[in-house]
């Protein structure tokens, strides 16, 4: 048992960006990295462990051998429950909703999403889609979707470098260009859009959009706000988000800082900024900004030194 530095899978959908290769030290060969799939056990891409004992092996594989490692919360879940991501836009992504689980389990056979997101950098005057201005009829969204003008009715949030916002299933949406996100969301891919700015790919063809779908599972009530005052817990850490599927904070290490891990979950670390080094049953490793550690449930700790800011997700 230790922890296991992870290798993220990449993606290079249209609208990203080249942030992750220069300043997060995440490789392709394709021109742009949009997403860095930092914890994955998702067959659509893959983390690789990139230390010790079981490297260029995938995490899930060790955790077929080791199920203890994911923990007695995780344990509930009939797989693995989180996905992890670093999200570089460089171009607005589309305008989306994800269905909640009762909808996807009955009509997808998969589970629904619910997410969060950390703002790990933003270019000035940077927003986001979040929920819509006010309560809407499902007959004035569709109005609107059909006319085009689907953007007039969306709830557009100025945010910065350090903001965070959660985003619950049935939650109209978008991460708009200039943005660099932390993701933490349920292990799903299903996603329905609604509006693509009608874009077309480097072979000419739009996206596949899934208006229908996305009617079905739309909160026209939601109205989501931005989380700039965050839940202090003490000096260090910040709680950025609380649901079933996840837990995440902020850490703030100016010297020293140690947690407790146990038996109910796993812990997953990733350095936002700055460097230093990580240490658990007594073998240390050193971290720095785009770095992703896996540490498996126990009753232990990890101490975290130097000077850094980390996100630390458990179920």
């Amino acid at each position: 048992m230790y922890a296991m530095k992870l290798n993220p899978a990449v993606k290079d959908y249209i609208w990203g960006g080249d942030n992750l290769k220069k300043y997060w030290n995440k490789k392709s060969d394709k021109d742009v990295i949009a997403e860095a799939w930092e914890l994955s056990c998702h067959k659509e891409g893959e983390s690789i462990i990139a230390n010790g004992e079981y490297i260029a092996k995938t995490l899930s594989s060790v955790l077929s051998i080791h199920p203890e490692y994911i923990g007695k919360n995780g344990a509930k879940f009939p797989f693995f429950p989180v996905l992890i991501k670093l999200i570089d836009a460089k171009e607005n992504l589309s305008i989306q909703v994800h269905p909640s689980d009762e909808y996807a389990l009955k009509n997808e056979g998969q589970f629904g999403k619910s997410e969060m997101w950390y703002v790990v950098d933003a270019a000035k005057d940077s927003f986001l889609y979040c929920g819509f201005k006010k309560e809407y009829t499902l007959d004035e969204v569709k109005y609107a979707l059909n006319n085009g003008i689907i953007l007039d009715l969306l709830n557009k949030i100025q945010v910065k470098k350090g903001d965070a916002i959660y985003i619950p299933a049935g939650t109209v949406h978008a991460i708009c260009g200039g943005l660099l996100i932390y993701e933490v969301q349920q292990n799903s891919s299903l996603t329905y859009r609604l509006f693509d700015y009608n874009r077309v790919d480097k072979n000419g063809n739009k996206r596949q959009l899934h208006i229908d779908k996305a009617l079905n599972v739309i909160d026209t009530k939601k109205v989501c706000k931005v989380n700039s005052e965050v839940e202090k817990i003490n000096e260090s850490v910040n709680l950025l988000a609380k649901c079933k599927y996840f837990t995440t904070y902020e850490i703030t290490v100016k010297e020293l800082f140690s947690n407790s891990i146990t038996e109910d979950s796993f812990v997953v670390l990733t350095c936002v900024d700055g460097e230093g080094s990580i240490s658990f049953l007594d073998k240390e490793e050193p971290i720095k900004k785009g770095d992703t550690y896996f540490i498996p449930a126990c009753k232990n700790q990890y101490k975290l030194s130097g000077k850094l800011k980390v996100i630390e997700s458990r179920i």
